[in-house]
C-alpha cells in the first residue's frame, strides 16, 4: 500500500490465504452476477422437485443474504454446490473483513468474545479465535434454528487494527438441542474446514 493510501485511509489487499474445501463445495464472490446465477440454479432445483411454489420465497432469502453479505464487507463465501439432496449440508461460511473502530486495534473486542461469548484459540498455532452463537431466523414463510460459528484471524502487517472473519452458518429445525448428532456433525464439518486455513506465505 502506498502512503497516500494509509493517509487517506483505502483499505489495503488482504493477504492471499489457503483455506481447503470439500469435495463439491465452491468458492464464490459476493457479487450481482453470482446472486443470480445461484438463484437461477436453485429455481431449477425447485422446478425439478416439483416445488416452484417456493420460488418466491427462494428470490426474497437470496436477496436478503446477499444484502448482508455487501453490508458486512464479505470478500468471498464458500458453499456445496455439487450434491444429491439427499447429501445437501445446510452450511454457508462467509469471509469478511474486520476494522477496528477508531484506528484502534480488535483487541478490545477479542476480549469481549472471550469473556462474554466463550471465544477461545480454535488451533495450537493461536491463528484463530472462534466462538458460536445460536439464534432463529425467518426463511421465507418458515422460521429455523441457526449456529454461527465464527473464526477470526487478524490480517497481517495491520497491527492487529484489521482482521478476516469467516462466519460459517447452520441452518436447522427450531428447538434442536446443541448436542443434536446432526448438528455435532455438521460443526464438525465446519471446524474441518477452517482448521485448513493458513495465511500464505508472502
Amino acid at each position: 500500500m502506498s502512503l497516500r493510501d494509509e493517509l487517506i485511509g483505502a483499505p489495503r489487499t488482504i493477504p492471499p490465504y489457503q483455506i481447503v474445501l470439500p469435495s463439491g463445495w465452491r468458492e464464490y464472490s459476493a457479487d450481482d452476477a453470482t446472486e443470480q446465477a445461484l438463484l437461477e440454479q436453485a429455481k431449477a432445483r425447485l422446478r425439478s422437485q416439483h416445488r416452484p411454489d417456493l420460488a418466491a420465497q427462494l428470490t426474497h432469502a437470496s436477496r436478503d443474504a446477499f444484502a448482508r453479505m455487501r453490508q458486512s464487507s464479505t470478500i468471498a463465501f464458500y458453499l456445496q454446490a455439487d450434491a444429491p439432496d439427499e447429501q445437501v449440508m445446510p452450511i454457508s461460511i462467509t469471509a469478511s473483513r474486520l476494522v477496528a473502530p477508531d484506528g484502534g486495534t480488535l483487541d478490545a473486542q477479542v476480549s469481549d468474545l472471550v469473556r462474554n461469548h466463550g471465544a477461545e484459540a480454535f488451533n495450537d498455532d493461536m491463528v484463530l479465535v472462534r466462538w458460536k452463537v445460536s439464534s432463529t431466523r425467518q426463511l421465507g414463510a418458515e422460521r429455523v434454528g441457526t449456529l454461527s460459528i465464527s473464526y477470526l484471524a487478524p490480517i497481517p502487517g495491520t497491527m492487529r487494527r484489521e482482521g478476516l472473519q469467516f462466519v460459517a452458518v447452520i441452518l436447522h429445525p427450531v428447538g434442536l438441542e446443541a448436542d443434536d448428532p446432526a448438528l455435532v456433525k455438521l460443526t464438525f464439518v465446519c471446524d474441518a474446514i477452517m482448521s485448513t486455513f493458513a495465511w500464505m506465505p508472502a
